[in-house]
């Protein structure tokens, strides 16, 4: 039986509620300017973006949100938990924000949404930022990940999921250990206190990997600016997979991060932020 959650003081500093599809979405907004949408990896929230949000604020309008079925929003279990479903879903908040074009940012499986985002509709999208990204067949090489593909193996593995596996993951995934503190280990741990929070990741890790060969396929097609943000201790997709997308996508830019792992946005803030905020200037510019 799942406890009961109440949203505390740390939740609520990282967003407020609002309704997008009728689906109940964590959300948090700041700053002003040319928008910027960031989006969260696997069994993410937009609390992964805690140290890029603020300093970016000081230039663009950033938002990020938890996608359904991870973080704080609702999980529900009719959702279109594919690439497409997700895709879709940004279009519906870009719409109820009346914003018409947005510089996507996505790490892991978020860059593989933003990538699936660009070719349903490319019109609402000026730039993508890949960080670490997912969207390449067999990219992800995660002992959780591929437990959590294989059929009722992935159901149980969630079930019996601890604030100490949480811990472990968050290692596996993050090479700087100062930075995976009591507090970060009970934010991603308390998520799955909430409704369905234990039943989607599977159903999600068996859906992007059905979807992996469609966007690896179109990525010749993309026609927008693209940066490419790779840490180079990524363990859970190395950053070999960041020469197949230089490869892929004309004219993409690849930066990759020293002492960096899969989340180098948390890890190295700074030297992303940058990059980041360079990235947008320049397209904001017609450079």
């Amino acid at each position: 039986m799942e406890d009961k959650f109440t949203i505390s003081e740390e939740l609520e500093k990282y967003g407020s509620f609002v309704r997008i599809n009728n689906i109940n979405t964590h959300m948090w907004e700041i700053g002003s300017g040319d928008p910027v949408v960031f989006i969260h990896g696997f069994m993410g929230a937009n609390y992964d973006w805690r140290f890029n949000m603020p300093e970016l604020s000081k230039h663009f309008a950033v938002k990020a949100f938890d996608l359904p079925g991870f973080g704080y929003s609702d999980k529900p279990l009719d959702f279109a938990y594919t690439s497409e479903g997700y895709a879709d879903f940004i279009k519906a908040y870009l719409d109820v924000c009346s914003i018409k074009k947005v510089v996507l940012v996505g790490n892991s499986m978020g860059g593989q949404i933003a990538l699936q985002a660009y070719m349903k509709y490319p019109e609402r999208v000026s730039a993508l930022v890949l960080i670490d990204s997912g969207g390449c067949p067999g990219s992800v090489h995660f002992l959780l990940f591929r437990l959590l593909k294989i059929p009722v193996i992935g159901d149980v593995t969630m079930s019996f999921l601890t604030r100490s596996s949480v811990r472990y993951a968050l290692e596996e995934i993050i090479k700087d250990g100062t930075i995976i503190t009591s507090n970060t280990v009970d934010y991603y741990y308390n998520v799955y206190k909430t409704a369905n929070a234990r039943r989607i990741p599977s159903i999600v890790v068996r859906n992007m990997i059905r979807d992996e060969p469609h966007i690896y396929s179109k990525l010749g097609s993309i026609k927008c600016p693209v940066a490419v943000i790779w840490g180079a201790q990524d363990n859970v997709i190395p950053p070999f997979y960041a020469g197949l997308f230089k490869n892929s996508i004309l004219n993409a830019e690849v930066t990759i991060v020293p002492d960096a792992g899969h989340m180098p946005q948390v890890e190295r803030a700074k030297t992303v932020n940058d990059i980041i905020s360079r990235f947008i200037t320049k397209v904001a510019c017609g450079v």
